[in-house]
Parts: structure tokens; C-alpha cells; sequence
């Protein structure tokens, strides 16, 4: 049961914040647009301008054509051949230009995959994002971003079962699917309770140790 938004205490001051494909892509008009995503950015905005200097962001880098891409892959991107690079342009895959000054170099891993541990570089020859956690050794990861029920669950799951406290913010995570975005926010990750914290932006924010909240 939470105490005051959070059931494990306060949030150690070297948490990391992980925002996950928070990118042009989901959030203007096209084929993967999400008005809830957009309506969630003022929240993810907040979380990682409290510490910019430790947030991680992913991206979901799509094929460039259904035929580049490996086994049933070909076959989703036959489907979604719209979010294709040769479709929609490499444009689409920067993040939202608000949180573009908050992601310094080093700090921004794509992936092609749901899966952000899976994630393969920083750069051309960068540590894999598994590896990049590791060493930092967070005492929490902090989650926002999109989809509730795909790409962050994904993330969270392997969190999961690596270790790591995860407290996923719950009105800074959104889905295209509203059903199953409620799901998982209610039925899913409460199941996992032991290891996964669901709080707001305001509670996360208040008990965040050495972060100034206003």
C-alpha cells in the first residue's frame, strides 16, 4: 500500500529518470499520433527538468522498409508501412522538440525494438543501454513516456527482473489503446508490487531527495 505516494520511501537523489520514445512520431499527426501522449508532456516535461543531467531517453527507430527488417517484423511494417523511414522520414524519430534541450549527447539510446535494455548504442561505438545502467548502478529508475502497455512495459518488465526499483509515474505514461493503457496501470504492475511503485509526478517530485519542488 502506498504511504504518501510511494510504498518503498523516499527516492534516493541519484534516481534516474528514463523517458521512454517520447518522439515526433507518437506525438503529431500520423499514423502513430496519441492525443494522450500529448497530454502527458507537461508531466514528463516536469520530471525530467528536475534533473535533466540524469535522464535517459529512448527511441524507437522503425525499418526502413518492411523489406529491411528481420522475421515477423516484415510482416508489422507491412501493416504500419506509414511509420516506415522511407514513408515518414527520419524526421519523425527526433524526439518532441520540447524535451530536445534536456537530452544531451550520450543520453539518447535507439532501439528497434520495444525493449529499451535491448537497446544497441549510444553512439556508432557506445556502450549498449544494458551496459550504461550497470555501471551506473541507480538506486531507481523513474519512468515515463509511451506506450503504457508496449514499449514502456516492455522496459519495465526486464528492469524488473534485472533488480532495479522502478517507480513508474502514472500520469506521465500514456498509450494509443485507452483500454489497455488502464490495464495495465490497474491490473498489470500492481501485480508485480513488491517491485514496481506506481505514483504521481507531484508525489515522485515531493519525495525525490535534493530535488527542489514547488
Amino acid at each position: 500500500m502506498e504511504k504518501g505516494g510511494l510504498a518503498f520511501g523516499p527516492i534516493p537523489a541519484a534516481a534516474q529518470v528514463l523517458c521512454i520514445d517520447m518522439q515526433r512520431l507518437f506525438l503529431e499527426p500520423g499514423e502513430w499520433y496519441g492525443a494522450d501522449g500529448v497530454a502527458i508532456l507537461p508531466q514528463v516535461e516536469r520530471l525530467v527538468a528536475a534533473r535533466s543531467v540524469q535522464t535517459l531517453f529512448t527511441r524507437f527507430i522503425t525499418a526502413s522498409s518492411p523489406e529491411s527488417a528481420q522475421g515477423c517484423w516484415k510482416r508489422y511494417y507491412r501493416h504500419w508501412h506509414r511509420v516506415t523511414q522511407v514513408e515518414a522520414g527520419t524526421d519523425m524519430l527526433e524526439l518532441h522538440p520540447s524535451l530536445v534541450p534536456y537530452a544531451r549527447v550520450g543520453q539518447v539510446f535507439d532501439k528497434r525494438g520495444h525493449n529499451a535494455f535491448e537497446a544497441p548504442v549510444v553512439g556508432p561505438q557506445g556502450p549498449t543501454f544494458r551496459e550504461y545502467i550497470r555501471k551506473l548502478a541507480p538506486p531507481a529508475l523513474i519512468v515515463c513516456g509511451i506506450e503504457t502497455d508496449v514499449c514502456v512495459l516492455a522496459t519495465v518488465l526486464s528492469a524488473v527482473d534485472l533488480g532495479y526499483r522502478v517507480i513508474i509515474a502514472r500520469d506521465a505514461v500514456a498509450s494509443s489503446d485507452p483500454s489497455a493503457h488502464r490495464a495495465c496501470l490497474e491490473l498489470v504492475y500492481p501485480r508485480f508490487d513488491q517491485q514496481i511503485e506506481l505514483a504521481s509526478t507531484e508525489a515522485i517530485l515531493a519525495q525525490w531527495q535534493g530535488v527542489t519542488y514547488d
